[in-house]
């Protein structure tokens, strides 16, 4: 049993929290024990039917013990500033892929990463660090690098998707393209050639707004 605190608990954290209680339901056991949440904001919580508690503020938090932590933010922006913040501190994160997930063979998944119900991973794929796949297809040999984030119904084909980009739902990232770091593909973008670091993509086929 891996003891574990959620960072945020807004509509994104109260998600991840949903996939751990599920995971735990399913398997009849308690793989997970969820501590409680970080947040800067207030939040209620007694409200939404969640006992676990607001442990404190993730600005100066100091981990407990040999707890986990799991960032629930989709922001690749956000996600970094965190995740840095906390592992200065010494905080140590875990990944956690969905009951109704599917990972095949030989994926390699790094540290804080979350798989939603609904995703695929075929064999082959590579996640780096801090990368959420939402309901999304990813194809064999595609790359998706750290703090990257895809939404409901993207597919990415084997491409590489550099650190910290965020794919917005039902985009299609096309074989043999590269998404540069920090770029932004809008919702229901198709992208056939490679994107520049830092820009927003729109359309089909996608192209750069200025």
């Amino acid at each position: 049993m891996q003891e574990i605190i959620i960072v945020c608990a807004g509509g994104y954290g109260l998600e991840i929290y949903t996939e751990v209680k599920e995971i735990n339901r399913v398997r009849k056991t308690e793989v997970y024990r969820i501590l409680g949440f970080l947040s800067d904001v207030p939040v209620e919580l007694k409200s939404k039917g969640i006992e676990e508690p607001i442990l404190g503020t993730i600005k100066g938090w100091k981990p407990l013990g040999n707890e986990k932590y799991i960032i629930g933010l989709s922001k690749p922006e956000y996600k970094k500033k965190i995740a840095e913040e906390l592992k200065e501190n010494g905080a140590q994160f875990i990944s956690i892929v969905s009951q109704y997930a599917y990972v095949l063979k030989d994926v390699q998944i790094g540290e804080g990463c979350f798989i939603s119900a609904g995703a695929r991973v075929n064999c082959g794929a590579e996640l780096g660090d801090f990368v959420n796949v939402n309901g999304s297809m990813i194809y064999s040999g595609a790359k998706i690098g750290n703090y990257s984030t895809t939404t409901g119904f993207t597919v990415v084909e084997e491409a590489i998707v550099e650190e910290g980009v965020f794919i917005g739902s039902k985009a299609v990232i096309t074989q043999g393209c590269r998404v540069g770091a920090w770029a932004n593909v809008s919702a229901g973008s198709v992208v056939i050639n490679d994107i520049r670091s830092g820009s927003t993509v729109f359309g089909m086929p996608a192209q750069e707004m200025t």
